[in-house]
């Protein structure tokens, strides 16, 4: 029998401009923008950075949680213009 992990969105982007949500495969993250992302980085609840992508320049990025432990985490994102916006998801 398999197991799939499941990634549940706790809370929704503060700002506007970003979206983030979970696929139903629990490896991958979806994060979407109105505005073209420079970083984003991953951290666990304590600001210790586990994953990040730099020099994005566009506006929609899949970022791979797959190795990550179940958790809450926290998903930081600075736009091109030196704006950063924050999101937390929960991977079950």
């Amino acid at each position: 029998m398999m197991r799939i992990r499941q990634i549940a969105l706790l809370y929704t982007a503060m700002d506007k401009h970003l979206t983030i949500y979970p696929i139903s495969t629990g490896d991958q993250l979806n994060v979407f923008a109105t505005d073209e992302v420079s970083s984003i980085r991953v951290m666990d609840m304590n600001g210790n950075v586990l994953t990040a992508a730099e020099n994005i320049y566009n506006k929609h990025k899949v970022l791979d949680i797959g190795k990550l432990p179940g958790a809450t985490y926290i998903v930081e994102v600075t736009f091109l213009d030196k704006r950063t916006s924050r999101s937390v998801f929960v991977k079950m």
